[in-house]
């Protein structure tokens, strides 16, 4: 295995690493809708990230370039590992499209008092890369950061939805 690659896995290792650290001991930690600020955080984070959104739909690399943190990842739904100059290139391309519709099953919550939010939702995906179709249903997970009061997103993953098989027998 060359170095870069040995490299890109190890950054890739730490990364799940760090997510899962933050994520699993922090549950118990998640504000309820009983907490005054918790609704004005969510819709901030749903905000910022429809704005995200827009944002790669419409090519507008100056904005991403600022929000994605520089050691952005994003793990695609082909099993691709981008970082952020590789997620800015691929946003760049004029042979490829999309449209993130519908989104729903949204949750949101935070860690480490409110500086790291983890949003999860399933939404439609319709799209062309190089004049071939693609899309359908997909769940994202993506990790935001607040670093001097702004939000920066760290990860970005997303998974197709299983289509539901109705037994027959």
């Amino acid at each position: 295995m060359t170095s870069y690659k040995k490299g890109y896995a190890w950054k890739t290792l730490y990364m799940m690493t760090l997510v899962m650290f933050l994520a699993l001991p922090l549950l118990a930690q998640s504000p309820t809708v009983k907490d005054k600020g918790y609704n004005k955080a969510v819709q901030e984070i749903v905000d910022f990230r429809n704005r995200y959104i827009e944002a790669e739909e419409n090519k507008d690399i100056a904005y991403l370039d600022k929000i994605l943190a520089d050691d952005f990842f994003a793990l695609n739904p082909q099993g691709q590992l981008l970082d952020k100059s590789h997620q800015l290139g691929n946003v760049k391309r004029t042979d490829r499209t999309f449209k993130v519709l519908n989104p729903r099953e949204t949750q949101v919550h935070f860690y480490k008092k409110g500086s790291v939010a983890i949003l999860s939702e399933h939404v439609t995906v319709d799209g062309e890369d190089k004049g071939r179709h693609f899309g359908g249903e997909f769940r994202f997970v993506r990790v935001f950061v607040r670093q001097h009061r702004n939000w920066q997103v760290v990860l970005a993953q997303g998974a197709p939805v299983p289509m539901q098989v109705t037994d027959t027998k």
